[in-house]
């Protein structure tokens, strides 16, 4: 077996709405530098479904705005090698593109996804729900197309700048990977990412966004 295969995982970046409601059938894997990871089976699929819940340091415009920025993926999760916009973004929606980065033999991934976004006006708790598109452009050559992916995030503010982040992932890379070494680290790529995330949130851009459609 080639070891290479352990870093394939994508963090792409994006559950049903659903997901955050039955968080009983969770069951955690790992609590790691300030991120709980859980595990769960998914109905009609051998892929687990991951959930990652970590604490932010940085304001909940300057998270938003990091996961807006579809310009800068690249820089921050796990092996994303491009994206790109496929129509212009709104306060609410984003449509894009992205390839991620497989291990030689493997082809690389890609996927098409629309975010959609709202705020609760209680507690300003902000969700995105990112869904894959696999159909929505035509397969590019030597690139295989990602069949299923489905991302949440719910971002609640805490005082003093904080955001208590919620993550949950379901995706399935497809071709001939073995389910058993899929699941064994479907939660590397994730964890790379929000790791990411943490150091895009440092740089002064996002530190100073103010989106005025926030509360």
């Amino acid at each position: 077996m080639n070891f290479k295969l352990l870093y394939l995982l994508l963090a792409v970046c994006t559950a049903a709405p659903s997901a955050f409601a039955q968080a009983q059938d969770w069951s955690l894997k790992r609590d790691t530098d300030g991120m709980q990871v859980y595990l769960r089976d998914v109905p009609g699929s051998p892929i687990k479904q991951i959930k990652i819940e970590a604490t932010l340091n940085a304001s909940l415009d300057a998270v938003v705005s990091v996961l807006k920025d579809i310009d800068a993926y690249q820089e921050w999760i796990y092996k994303c090698q491009s994206a790109k916009r496929l129509q212009p973004s709104t306060q609410n929606s984003s449509h894009y593109y992205c390839r991620v980065d497989f291990p030689w033999p493997m082809s690389d991934r890609d996927f098409i996804a629309k975010s959609k976004l709202w705020q609760d006006e209680n507690d300003r708790t902000v969700y995105i729900e990112v869904e894959g598109l696999p159909n929505d452009r035509e397969p590019v050559q030597d690139v295989v197309r990602i069949p299923e992916l489905k991302i949440s995030y719910a971002l609640k503010p805490l005082p003093n700048e904080q955001v208590q982040m919620t993550y949950i992932l379901h995706s399935d890379p497809a071709g001939d990977i073995p389910t058993w070494l899929v699941n064994m680290v479907v939660d590397n790529g994730p964890l790379n990412t929000v790791k990411g995330m943490r150091e895009m949130l440092k740089k002064d851009a996002y530190r100073q966004a103010s989106l005025s459609y926030l509360k």
